[in-house]
């Protein structure tokens, strides 16, 4: 009966520490560390994290600037909000990893390494989902393309080319399991 496996439970991750002599909680699970040398961790890290704030900077950067007539309509605010709701959860997926950069705990590993490509995906996805949104308003209402406009149509341009390397960065660290 201890030997079945069992099924999948919310706070799994807990069976994984056990209490030793002293009363103290010890993590006797698997670890998984990057593969390669210190230099080439910290490269992979600085990469993610730079491409990560371009992408949470280009989301929030056109809200900050002065109101236009795009910035008020349903078609580009939806749009903006799920690319913002994106960019949160890609930036504290990144901040897990980097908190925990040299060893990664199982269940830390399988919610920022594993699931950092998909979430890059899914920020990319939006933020065209948004640049096509801007650009259609822009060509349907004829709306003069001046300086801010400009801004809020690049903006989820440049989220949507920081998304993509971030995927492709993503993708190409290399992670092993330690014992």
């Amino acid at each position: 009966m201890a030997n079945q496996k069992k099924p999948y439970r919310w706070r799994a991750y807990l069976d994984d520490f056990q209490m030793d002599a002293t009363g103290q909680y010890v993590y006797t699970g698997k670890r998984y560390k990057f593969d390669g040398d210190a230099r080439s961790r910290v490269v992979y890290l600085t990469k993610i994290v730079f491409f990560c704030f371009l992408v949470a900077v280009s989301t929030i950067l056109p809200e900050c600037l002065p109101s236009t007539a795009i910035s008020r309509t349903p078609l580009t605010l939806i749009p903006w909000a799920l690319q913002l709701i994106s960019a949160l959860v890609l930036s504290w997926s990144v901040a897990r990893l980097s908190l925990h950069a040299a060893e990664l705990r199982a269940y830390v590993w399988r919610a920022t390494v594993r699931t950092l490509p998909g979430k890059s995906l899914a920020a990319a996805i939006l933020s065209a989902a948004t640049l096509i949104c801007h650009v259609a308003y822009l060509l349907v209402r004829r709306i003069p393309f001046d300086g801010l406009t400009a801004a809020r149509t690049v903006s989820p341009a440049v989220a949507l080319a920081s998304a993509l390397l971030l995927f492709f960065t993503a993708r190409a660290g290399k992670w092993r399991e330690i014992a």
